[in-house]
């Protein structure tokens, strides 16, 4: 499809708030020039309905909102704000991981590649444990696939609940301030500006759906990429310091966001077709990614390609991923605690490996291993 029709126009996909019809975009070039021309392309792409906060957060913006927006909120992620919490996830880390020992084998999706993205950027937002997974469960409904209307009411109801959830939460903050991420927004300050309550609602609900899909799914597909590459698992507990390099090839392979979205601003020529103001373009990361233009062997996983900064994972220009920082600190500390104590990751014989049903984000459901085990107190 790349190579024969590298854009092209599908009349029949449907987004998850709605719209149906869209470019699929699918080489490289044409990928990166639509997500870094911000004059053409617009990130509003969310129709914003009612209540529908989806459509109020920093990715669901252009210039010269987005500067602002963008301003306040990377204050929050500066290295001195997510350092502190190194010692509080390695924490979670041990305390997840450890149970699971005995057993020698684990559903790695379920049992720890959800648990602790989602104890993260919980505790960071600060959300109480008790909440955790009712939140986690709203946002499995909205990045899993529509198909029929009852799955596009449920998505939208979903955003609805989480929404009014951490609307509760803001006012909270506001009367009694935490060391948290939405205290630290509330107090976030640029030129005299601050968020307003919308755009701080939806930044909150944006980062939650960022900080934990995206990161539980990079999670397991590096425990996928390590089930069928042991000589990458072994090489990196020999080298852990080509930590980038591997991590950066699986965000290659199989990019978490696995898809983006813009609207045409006005009537232009990509590759050869005829764009209308107001169309939908569907990027398509994993795609881009797997390019043999930019990429030689785009099939071979190849840690060592010299290249890896031409990868679309995180996004390409003004909109690139402002929490990166965040997801590898995160997935390093993972790494380093889980494969201290198991060895031989192999996926369990016998199973059927399920990938994640959506559009947006490349995952699995279900991702069972086996393992021997390590006597880290040794």
């Amino acid at each position: 499809m790349r190579a024969e029709n590298p854009v092209v126009y599908d009349p029949d996909f449907v987004f998850y708030y709605g719209v149906q019809g869209a470019w699929q975009i699918f080489s490289h070039k044409e990928a990166k020039q639509v997500l870094g021309d911000y004059n053409s392309f617009s990130n509003l792409f969310i129709p914003n309905l009612g209540k529908n906060i989806m459509g109020r957060n920093l990715n669901q913006s252009d210039p010269p909102d987005h500067k602002k927006l963008r301003s306040l909120v990377a204050k929050v992620f500066v290295p001195s704000v997510i350092s502190k919490h190194a010692d509080w996830i390695r924490q979670q880390c041990e305390d997840i991981i450890d149970p699971l020992l005995e057993r020698g084998e684990m559903d790695f999706i379920h049992d720890f590649a959800i648990a602790l993205p989602n104890r993260v950027i919980a505790q960071l937002l600060g959300i109480p444990a008790e909440d955790h997974q009712l939140v986690h469960s709203w946002v499995t409904t909205i990045v899993t696939n529509v198909k029929t209307m009852e799955e596009m009411q449920a998505s939208f109801a979903a955003q609805q609940q989480i929404a009014d959830y951490l609307d509760k939460m803001v006012e909270m903050r506001r009367v009694e301030p935490k060391d948290d991420l939405i205290s630290h927004l509330l107090a976030s300050e640029v030129n005299g500006e601050r968020l307003n309550n919308e755009d701080l609602l939806g930044t909150v609900v944006g980062m939650f759906l960022a900080g934990f899909e995206t990161t539980s799914s990079l999670l397991g597909n590096i425990a996928y990429t390590f089930c069928h590459h042991p000589e990458v698992l072994d090489h990196y507990l020999d080298h852990p310091e080509d930590f980038d390099n591997i991590i950066n090839e699986v965000l290659r392979v199989l990019p978490s966001a696995k898809s983006m979205t813009r609207v045409a601003k006005h009537d232009l020529e990509l590759h050869g077709q005829q764009i209308k103001k107001g169309d939908y373009l569907n990027i398509w990361l994993i795609a881009a990614n797997h390019d043999p233009e930019v990429f030689p062997e785009p099939d071979k996983f190849d840690f060592r390609r010299p290249n890896h900064a031409e990868s679309l994972s995180f996004g390409h220009g003004i909109h690139y991923c402002f929490g990166v920082p965040l997801a590898k600190m995160e997935t390093e500390i993972a790494l380093k605690v889980v494969f201290s104590r198991i060895r031989d990751l192999r996926i369990k014989e016998g199973v059927k490996i399920e990938m994640t049903p959506s559009t947006i984000i490349t995952g699995f459901t279900k991702l069972p291993v086996t393992f021997s085990t390590v006597n880290v107190y040794q």
